[in-house]
């Protein structure tokens, strides 16, 4: 298997989500102006060398989901609907339903947790966000 790319992660996630997740923007990266409902995914931290030299890599990334805030109710449902951790809208099993794969990309993954509620907004505009942030941690090939 030959060494993974950031991209390569990025796409895998985003696609695992806009398959299970159907009525959400998603994209590999961050957006400037997001649309909501939505998803974006920033980089963390990656440990490289984790087994034999450059056998394996440990990426750390950051998966942000976001709804409107204008309905109060009903933004939190939607967003509850994402934090299960199972379901069919559940972002860990969306993510998790080809254990270690996203297409080939990593050897293994997993969300290890979620932030809970947070407000979101952006530079350009006065448009906030109730969203929430799920960690993942990925084993990659590292040659």
């Amino acid at each position: 298997m030959a060494a993974t790319t950031l991209s390569a992660i990025r796409s895998g996630l985003a696609s695992a989500l806009t398959t299970a997740i159907t009525d959400a923007q998603c994209t590999g990266y961050l957006l400037a102006s997001p649309t909501a409902p939505g998803f974006e995914i920033e980089p963390g931290e990656t440990q490289y060398d984790q087994s034999m030299q450059r056998g394996i890599d440990e990426w750390t990334l950051i998966v942000r989901g976001f709804v409107g805030d204008a309905s109060d109710i009903g933004s939190q449902k939607q967003l509850d609907a994402w934090l299960a951790s199972s379901g069919a809208l559940s972002v860990k099993a969306a993510i998790e339903a080809s254990p270690g794969t996203l297409g080939g990309a990593v050897f293994t993954l997993r969300v290890t947790q979620v932030s809970g509620y947070r407000k979101y907004g952006t530079a350009s505009s006065n448009v906030t966000y109730l969203g929430a942030e799920w960690t993942v941690v990925a084993h990659a090939p590292g040659v």
